[in-house]
C-alpha cells in the first residue's frame, strides 16, 4: 500500500509540474508577442526579454525536478513489480504444496 501511495504522490506531483510548465510556456508566448510589437532597444522590450529569460530558467529547473520525480517513480514501479512477483511466487509455493 505504501508503494502505491508513493507512486500516486509522485504522479500527482508530476502533473502539478506539467501544469506549471504550461503556465510558464503561455506567459513566455505572451511576452514574445508583446515584445514583437515593441522597438527591440526600448526599455520595455529589455524588461520583457529579462522576464522571458527568467521564465526559461524556471522551466529548466522544473525539467530537472520532473526528471528526478520520474526516476523515483520508475524505482517505485520496479519495486512494486518485484514485490508482486515475490508475492505471486509465495502464493504458488504455499498453495501449490497443498494442492498436490
Amino acid at each position: 500500500m505504501g508503494l502505491i501511495s508513493r507512486q500516486s504522490d509522485l504522479e500527482l506531483e508530476a502533473q502539478f509540474i506539467e501544469q506549471q510548465k504550461m503556465f510558464y510556456a503561455n506567459m513566455t508566448s505572451g511576452f514574445f508577442n508583446l515584445s514583437a510589437k515593441l522597438d527591440p532597444n526600448s526599455p520595455a522590450a529589455k524588461i520583457l526579454e529579462g522576464r522571458i529569460k527568467q521564465l526559461q530558467q524556471a522551466d529548466k529547473i522544473l525539467d530537472m525536478h520532473l526528471k528526478r520525480i520520474s526516476s523515483q517513480r520508475e524505482a517505485v514501479v520496479k519495486e512494486k513489480e518485484s514485490l508482486d512477483k515475490l508475492i505471486s511466487e509465495n502464493i504458488k509455493s504455499s498453495f501449490g504444496a497443498m494442492g498436490k
